[in-house]
């Protein structure tokens, strides 16, 4: 899950002490590993059995549910925006390049704008 032009991407681990903490940030390097994250079916952005959890504060790393909520997000592939489903905000990292942030949606802004790697819509 890559930022605009490819330069920041979602990084953390997902070992029990990561959970409930925020998401990272860090330079894109194509070697999967911390940087690998699945969109499901389900619209979750998931790492093994972790997942993308925002509730009103920092996108945190929580363990799956699978009950949607706080952990649905929305992706539109040709805006690049990620919508999360209960706030209806998206995904953005802030002015500063240090952290992810939820901002009203504007698919004016690079910071919001999210390339997944091989994503594929017939597929969902």
């Amino acid at each position: 899950v890559a930022n605009g032009d490819r330069e920041l991407c979602l990084d953390s681990a997902c070992k029990p002490e990561d959970m409930h903490k925020p998401v990272g940030l860090w330079p894109c390097h194509g070697q999967g590993g911390n940087q690998y994250w699945m969109y499901s079916k389900t619209g979750e952005i998931r790492r093994d059995e972790a997942c993308l959890d925002y509730s009103g504060q920092e996108v945190i790393l929580y363990p799956c549910h699978g009950s949607k909520g706080n952990q649905f997000w929305d992706y539109d592939e040709d805006s690049k925006l990620l919508r999360h489903g209960s706030s209806d905000k998206c995904l953005a990292i802030n002015a500063a390049k240090t952290k992810l942030v939820m901002e009203v949606c504007n698919s004016d802004y690079e910071r919001q704008q999210w390339t997944l790697e091989n994503y594929d819509s017939s597929k969902l």
